[in-house]
């Protein structure tokens, strides 16, 4: 199921791109991006919170000069959670990817430090989300969060995200689960 959301999340980010759609993201859309994704990190449950996720991942995918890889690994079980909260987290962490991409330009290539912020951002949705709704817990995230405050979350990262750091054939991000907003 994962390999099959990947090939059709390649697909659709390439179709902008092979259409020549749009040029780089403005300094205004990058900032509201950023707060965009901060705000979902502190409310995931606002009101508005899907046309925020809606409008992300529509940017994300339109825009050539931030590019975010998403790869197997420890937020897999998100994709497959058929429950409210699973795939909106699971965005989190593209959103998380492509704010950290955007406050460090630089940091393209260190592919350890761009995923692990894009799970950072998805314990932080993922806290608030408990506080609003206890039922909300998941052993995996939990396990994620102990490896956080342990300063072991990198480590994790590289050792079971390994194929994340290998050159890729043009495919672009990995699965976002486009029904899923």
């Amino acid at each position: 199921m994962i390999r099959s959301l990947l090939v059709a999340l390649s697909l659709a980010l390439l179709a902008p791109a092979v259409a020549g759609a749009r040029g780089p993201s403005t300094a205004e859309e990058r900032r509201r991006a950023v707060q965009t994704t901060r705000k979902l990190e502190k409310d995931p449950l606002a009101r508005d919170a899907n046309a925020s996720r809606r409008w992300l991942l529509d940017w994300i995918v339109a825009i050539p000069d931030v590019q975010v890889r998403s790869c197997s690994g420890p937020l897999d079980v998100l994709v497959e959670d058929s429950g409210p909260y699973g795939r909106p987290l699971y965005l989190q962490s593209i959103f998380g990817m492509a704010t950290y991409l955007i406050e460090h330009p630089r940091a393209k290539e260190d592919w350890v430090a761009v995923q692990t912020a894009g799970i950072e951002s998805v314990l932080r949705a993922y806290r608030s989300l408990v506080r609003a709704d206890p039922e909300a817990r998941r052993e995996e995230l939990d396990a994620l969060v102990e490896a956080q405050k342990r300063g072991r979350l990198a480590q994790l990262v590289e050792e079971t995200m390994a194929e994340c750091g290998k050159p890729q054939d043009d495919e672009g991000m990995g699965p976002v689960p486009r029904g899923s907003i």
